[in-house]
């Protein structure tokens, strides 16, 4: 026997090797193989879990309602004529600013992703509704922050194509690409991907969640009694109080104390405690809700773009939040025009310091250089 095939068989304990003191071989070799296997195993299992969650993950995501940005929504031919007959008997709008996005170009950042969250009524059958509600939630990789941006439905801005008006008028006439247009072209600012939430998915969400955590003042507290439609025994007093679905929902949407910007403000806090009560759930429970939560949405967000969300979720839960609105205050001028023949009051932003106040906040100091 050669040397080689001799030296192999003295590790092999089954062999009856005639070399004297066979033992430290052997156990060196029995230690060795444990080592081998315990890696294999991890190793192993660590695949399965990674391509069972890999799976999972896709499934879940499957159940999307995903729209392309090219989507075309059927123009109302009625409001485009009231829009046009509101615009003759506006004199306003000869000050109304055209903004430079679509000229200059937009700020852009690859490791800040911008998605804009609409909350859509629909307010007759066959009717696409307006955006009630518009913010732009950004995940900044960069500066490792969640901002949340409030943009006030009564802000009159130029409507690309179409004359000035209330802004959550662009999603009547062009679905979430005219919004995320008239967004761009107004203030620069890249938006990468748009979210749509109907307000009755809304209150499943919150429920889905267990509710969300407020603290609400005995003013709101009444009107949330009075309006939401939930039931008596759910009563709601002023305090720190869990709001179900149905009282989210309303709350978010009073007007009647304050103004439009009170109103954001209190989408804001709901937006922002859903958020931190995800930060404080484990792994199990986020899955959970987000396998009964993504059926709900309506977006332009790939498959490979929501894989790395949801792969980056706690990463990102764990960043610090903070929160904008768009006019500022004091950057806009409040004043009243003729809308559907009526008057009614608007906001006339100061675009130039709306746009730079814009970019300070999503980029910081890291202000990207604005691309075609």
């Amino acid at each position: 026997m050669s040397r080689k095939n001799k030296r192999d068989f003295d590790y092999n304990p089954y062999y009856d090797d005639p070399q004297p003191d066979p033992a430290p071989a052997k156990r060196k070799l029995s230690k060795k193989r444990k080592a081998v296997n315990i890696t294999v195993a991890v190793l192993s299992s660590l695949s399965l879990l990674v391509g069972g969650g890999c799976m999972y993950a896709e499934g879940m995501i499957s159940n999307i309602n995903t729209m392309s940005s090219d989507d075309e929504f059927q123009i109302n031919s009625g409001l485009v004529s009231q829009l046009e007959a509101d615009n003759q008997a506006n004199a306003v709008n000869s000050r109304i600013e055209i903004g430079d996005g679509a000229t200059r170009g937009l700020y852009h950042d690859s490791a800040v992703m911008n998605i804009l969250l609409l909350g859509v009524d629909d307010y007759q059958a066959n009717d696409v509704g307006r955006s009630d509600s518009q913010m732009l939630l950004t995940i900044d990789t960069r500066h490792k922050k969640l901002k949340v941006t409030s943009f006030m439905r009564d802000m009159y801005v130029q409507i690309p194509g179409y004359s000035p008006n209330r802004i959550n008028v662009a999603y009547s006439l062009g679905g979430p690409a005219l919004t995320v247009q008239t967004l761009e072209s107004n203030f620069g600012v890249d938006i990468d991907r748009f979210v749509i939430i109907d307000y009755d998915h809304f209150e499943d969400i919150v429920d889905t969640l267990g509710g969300v955590e407020l603290e609400i003042t005995a003013e709101e507290a009444n009107l949330v009694n009075r309006h939401s439609g939930e039931s008596s025994s759910k009563r709601l007093t002023g305090g720190t109080r869990v709001l179900t679905g149905k009282q989210a929902r309303y709350y978010s949407r009073i007007r009647a104390i304050g103004n439009d910007q009170a109103r954001t403000e209190r989408q804001r806090k709901v937006v922002m405690s859903l958020v931190e009560k995800l930060k404080k759930s484990d792994l199990f429970t986020i899955n959970n809700a987000l396998s009964k939560i993504l059926n709900m949405i309506t977006t332009n967000i790939n498959t490979n773009e929501m894989l790395a969300l949801v792969s980056n979720a706690m990463t990102y839960l764990n960043y610090p939040m903070e929160q904008n609105r768009i006019p500022f205050e004091g950057g806009y001028e409040n004043t009243f025009v003729t809308i559907s023949g009526q008057r009614a009051s608007v906001l006339i932003p100061n675009l130039r310091q709306n746009s730079a106040n814009l970019v300070e906040f999503l980029y910081e100091d890291d202000v990207p250089p604005r691309v075609k």
